[in-house]
């Protein structure tokens, strides 16, 4: 259907002035609604106020909640818009008119009764609805809704914790004071979210932070005893952070005024604080500090001021296990590793399992020292234990060896001494096993400094009473690399590891692979939203409370039973 609409009005002058649009469409919808084809902006029109469509011809149909009258004031519901046709529309006519060639149908649409001709009926409707046009007397009607809300809103809930002779007993439940419940409680609390008492123990006081200990006594303080971190936080309540009956999922403050209050200048407030001073992530935050394993603990070395290496005591080269072409396999050929064949997401998925030799190495890094013979593996991790498996393992073999294992592990023909005739005497038996003791010396020397051992560790010789022995460093690796921080890997795992972790050139296992926060400020912004960055606040990778520092270690909470009761402490 192709409908030309001709949209009439009258400037000053009292001249017509007319704007033409074409409107193509199965069906061509008329109202106020801002999609409507043929718009009739007014009040005083429907939303979607009717159709018109083509049968032979456009006719115009009333929706269900409208009703056209036309210009013989005759109320219908739908009328063939033929050339002089006209139909009031409200306060608009629509008028037929010759269709020009190639159109199915033409109208015109004026507005004949502006919204001002109508204002002094509306205004007298709206005399007549008054409260004393009802027989209402504002006065008394004002102060008897006043009384009701005092009694039902006031009194009737304050019966709970007043003295008062309506009190209800302690922990019972009482429909009318939920009407002072500004939103639910966090689903943690709700076990107790019908007991107030349980945090609300006087009547018009605000929580005590006592209150809050009963439950959470364990709770840690932000800082150790030595910082007197309740001169630093004299004043501060639980619920300065801690806002409950805010929804159910959180109850800490999400804006950054509390951190920055104190680390925007730390170290005048705080004498020895290790932190550098921190207002926004995106245009004040420093550096990142790692924490890298030392003989004794660890180190914390921050980015940028000086060079950073992991000594971990391994010898590994990320590159040579990354290589495109694939690496070695004692059965395969060569298989081509990921990110994924060592580092595996814990049961949080926000961090990794350790990589451990038997789950991430041994099926590439066997053990085995004899693999012509058998293939039995010496113990990982425990050198003294590698040597008596090798030791008494040539020592069978050279007392009850079979022909054929005896000459590929000893390179000489013949077999087990047992195995042959006759008995054999002290001279022979003493022979015997030294030659099996030299060649589980031989053998040992091969596992720890040239086949096995030394491909990823650092190895120490020593010779002393037994013989030379073999000492493996202490293999020492940073699973926190940012203790302070909190990083959820499951949240980024829409990122390849290499965005954070580039290590495909990485041949030393002394290179950390850590990104820099220039690395994060891509992606995250600070606490003022940005468009294309996420918005990180302070509490999205800090948190306040440290576990190793007791907030009140004197505080002796109450049981479990009396605090879910709603019995409050004693005043």
């Amino acid at each position: 259907m192709k409908l030309l609409v001709i949209s009439q009005s009258r400037n000053r002058a009292g001249r017509t002035v007319q704007v033409r649009k074409e409107v193509t469409a199965d069906w061509i919808r008329v109202g106020r609604h801002a999609a409507s084809e043929v718009l009739l902006a007014d009040p005083r029109i429907a939303l979607s106020q009717g159709l018109i469509v083509d049968r032979n011809g456009p006719v115009y149909t009333e929706g269900e909640m409208g009703t056209a009258t036309s210009t013989t004031r005759k109320a219908v519901r739908s009328v063939r818009l033929s050339p002089g046709k006209a139909i009031d529309v409200g306060p608009y006519r629509i008028t037929g008119v010759a269709a020009p060639a190639g159109y199915t149908g033409a109208i015109t649409v004026e507005l004949v009764r502006p919204a001002e001709e109508s204002a002094p009926a509306f205004l007298e409707r709206a005399r007549r609805l008054t409260l004393a046009s009802l027989g209402l007397p504002k006065r008394g009607l004002a102060l008897a809704l006043f009384a009701l809300v005092a009694v039902a809103f006031f009194l009737l809930p304050a019966g709970r914790v007043l003295d008062l002779p309506w009190r209800a007993p302690p922990g019972a439940a009482m429909a009318s004071d939920r009407f002072w419940n500004p939103g639910p409680v966090m689903l943690a609390h709700q076990p107790v979210g019908e007991k107030c008492e349980a945090c609300h123990e006087l009547a018009f006081t605000r929580v005590r932070d006592v209150a809050c200990l009963e439950c959470h006594s364990r709770i840690g303080h932000h800082l150790g005893p030595e910082a007197k971190p309740a001169a630093l936080f004299a004043g501060s309540r639980c619920a300065a952070c801690h806002r409950d009956h805010k929804g159910v999922k959180t109850t800490h403050r999400d804006d950054d005024r509390f951190c920055v209050a104190c680390h925007r200048d730390v170290r005048s407030l705080a004498n020895g604080a290790q932190s550098q001073d921190a207002a926004d992530f995106a245009k004040s935050h420093p550096a990142f500090r790692l924490a890298l394993p030392a003989d004794k603990g660890v180190r914390r070395v921050r980015q940028g001021a000086g060079p950073v290496q992991e000594s971990s005591n391994l010898v590994f080269s990320h590159a040579l296990h990354l290589d495109p072409a694939g690496v070695r396999h004692p059965e395969k050929d060569k298989v081509k590793l990921g990110c994924e064949a060592c580092h595996q997401p814990d049961a949080s998925r926000r961090g990794f399992e350790p990589v451990s030799m038997a789950r991430h190495c041994q099926d590439c890094h066997r053990l085995e020292f004899e693999p012509a013979v058998t293939a039995r593996q010496v113990p990982h991790g425990r050198p003294a234990e590698a040597m008596t498996v090798v030791g008494e393992f040539y020592a069978n073999l050279a007392l009850n060896g079979v022909r054929d294992s005896f000459e590929k592990a000893f390179g000489v023909p013949g077999e087990g001494l047992l195995r042959r005739p006759g008995e054999p005497g002290d001279a022979a038996r003493r022979a015997t096993l030294a030659m099996a003791a030299k060649k589980a010396a031989h053998v040992s020397e091969e596992i720890f400094e040239i086949r096995l051992c030394r491909t990823c560790h650092e190895i120490q010789r020593s010779e002393g009473d037994r013989g030379t022995e073999w000492n493996v460093a202490q293999v020492r690796l940073g699973h926190a690399w940012m203790p302070g921080a909190r990083f959820d890997h499951a949240s980024h795992a829409q990122s390849r590891c290499s965005s954070c972790h580039d290590v495909s050139k990485s041949k030393r296992s002394a290179d950390v692979a850590m990104p820099a926060i220039e690395g994060c400020r891509e992606c995250h912004g600070g606490s003022r939203p940005v468009a294309g960055k996420v918005t990180s606040n302070c509490l999205l990778c800090h948190g306040f409370h440290d576990p190793r520092h007791p907030w009140d270690p004197q505080f002796k909470p109450r049981s479990a039973t009396r605090v879910a009761g709603g019995t409050p402490r004693a005043r």
